[in-house]
């Protein structure tokens, strides 16, 4: 699996195992969704942690997020990051503290550079398709 295949797996270990704030042990017990209540074995914990593949679901998202005390937005891109081959990413760079109602995330390929997104801003930034005048 290549290294940006890895995003889901990566997050987990940054949280879980030897040396980490958190035992499989411990993960396990607190990976419970908070919306239906479903929690995720311990086999399935360390499989995350190993790079193997696993069901996702949102609910199994929901409990690892649970499980390693981070937002869900950041596990759900980890998962689709290493399961789709895509990534999220806000053109603009908004700051995570901007009091902004619009936040704008694109999904494009995995890695693309700053100036491959400029063309997604770009158009963004002018919903009309209007051309300007030089």
């Amino acid at each position: 699996m290549s290294d940006h295949g890895e995003a889901l797996t990566r997050l987990v270990q940054e949280h879980v195992g030897r040396g980490r704030r958190l035992t499989f042990r411990a993960f396990e017990e607190q990976a419970v969704d908070p919306v239906t209540g479903r929690r995720i074995s311990k086999s399935t914990a360390e499989n995350v942690a190993r790079g193997h593949q696993i069901k996702v679901t949102p609910e199994v998202l929901r409990a690892i997020a649970a499980g390693i005390g981070v937002d869900l937005s950041l596990v759900r891109a980890a998962a689709i990051q290493q399961y789709i081959g895509i990534e999220i990413s806000d053109p603009f760079g908004t700051a995570p503290d901007d009091d902004d109602d619009a936040v704008v995330r694109v999904a494009h390929e995995v890695g693309a550079t700053a100036a491959e997104l400029e063309m997604a801003r770009r158009v963004l930034d002018n919903p009309e398709g209007e051309h300007n005048s030089p």
